[in-house]
């Protein structure tokens, strides 16, 4: 009986040590430095008028462009997010500038870590109230792939 015990203390043990993993992985500070939108073949750079940031913290995300010349805020959003051995799932909470749909979207990305640079690929969605039912529908959706490089440290 001892033993069951012991390997089930275990098993839930490696378990919450290898989704704290992927966690850790991703938390910290990233800057996006290139990315690509619906059917483009090549990355594209980032412009030098605009600067992204996206910080992961152990529950949440959220992340701001803005020109670093001026200080204006271009936008932001965030939300929470979950993780698991190939995917990264953000749930929108908000979103500047407001009007946009997109909060209270899941968007389902693929992602990879390779040292100090993290990439996340997939469709965001864009979505309409229905005004006959309240629902919120999908309307249309985008591919796109972002490579992050973390801000200080590996």
């Amino acid at each position: 009986m001892k033993t069951l015990v012991l390997f089930f203390a275990l098993l839930l043990g490696f378990g919450f040590t290898k989704k704290e993993n992927h966690r850790e992985k991703i938390m910290g500070s990233w800057t996006l430095v290139k990315y690509k939108y619906g059917h483009d073949a090549e990355y594209n750079n980032v412009p030098e008028f605009m600067f992204y940031i996206k910080n992961i913290t152990d529950t949440h995300f959220s992340w701001c462009s803005y020109n670093p010349e001026d200080g204006n805020i271009i936008g932001a959003g965030g939300g929470t997010y979950t993780i698991d051995d190939n995917e990264y799932i953000e749930n929108t909470e908000f979103w500047y500038p407001s009007g946009t749909s997109i909060p209270g979207t899941k968007t389902r990305f693929h992602y990879e870590v390779n040292g100090n640079m993290w990439t996340i690929s997939g469709y965001i969605k864009e979505v309409e109230l229905n005004p006959a039912s309240g629902e919120i529908m999908p309307i249309d959706s985008t591919y796109i792939s972002e490579v992050w490089q973390r801000i200080g440290g590996v």
